[in-house]
């Protein structure tokens, strides 16, 4: 099948750096696993952050609080890994190919504010995909609203769900797009992703 559109989750798929890992480690590793233990195992606090209910400065005060870190120096520390963070270079390359082929692109990513104000400015995003939709900017997570992100992304891509595929780390996000009527792929990695298009006449160089 000839896709007239993918759309690419963010963290997972195009990205696998974590937020402040490259600013606390290792010199302040038990920072570090502090955040790991009690910010992103709090799934509502997460999802809140995500929905863009709560601000990074406020993420960074609760962890202030905690660890003893002086704030402005953690919010420094916080955008420095942010903009440290590497989008998979394969997968990049990848992108590339599919613009060639006359594919439209783009980004629907359960993300924070954050993303939005350091990530999506960055070139090789902003060269490359031709819609970038951050749940903290709807205050909608994938699945709220029936899909509404999805739907959102689409209309501005111009192409029917049914002429889409949706590329995601999230087997019960990949499941949903296809009971919204999309084609899915579960991604895990790179190879495989690679094996399956080939599979499916979606050939890469």
């Amino acid at each position: 099948m000839k896709y007239e559109a993918i759309i690419f989750d963010f963290d997972g798929v195009l990205c696998h750096d974590r937020f402040y890992e490259k600013s606390l480690l290792p010199e302040n590793e038990h920072v570090y696993r502090w955040i790991q233990s009690n910010i992103f195992s709090n799934h509502q606090l997460i999802h809140d952050w995500m929905r863009g209910k709560i601000k990074w400065q406020d993420i960074n005060k609760i962890i202030s609080e905690a660890t003893g870190v002086n704030q402005t120096i953690l919010d420094k520390l916080f955008i420095d890994s942010v903009q440290k963070m590497n989008i998979d270079h394969q997968m990049l390359q990848f992108c590339h190919e599919l613009k060639k082929l006359g594919i439209k692109i783009a980004i629907v990513t359960d993300n924070m504010d954050i993303f939005s104000e350091i990530t999506t400015s960055r070139p090789e995003l902003k060269k490359i995909f031709d819609v970038i939709i951050n749940s903290a900017d709807f205050g909608l997570l994938k699945k709220d609203g029936n899909g509404k992100l999805f739907e959102i992304a689409l209309k501005a891509l111009k192409c029917d769900i049914k002429n889409s595929l949706l590329i995601d780390d999230s087997k019960s996000t990949t499941d949903f797009y296809k009971k919204m009527g999309g084609n899915c792929f579960y991604y895990q990695d790179f190879q495989r992703l690679k094996t399956w298009l080939n599979t499916n006449s979606l050939h890469l160089n």
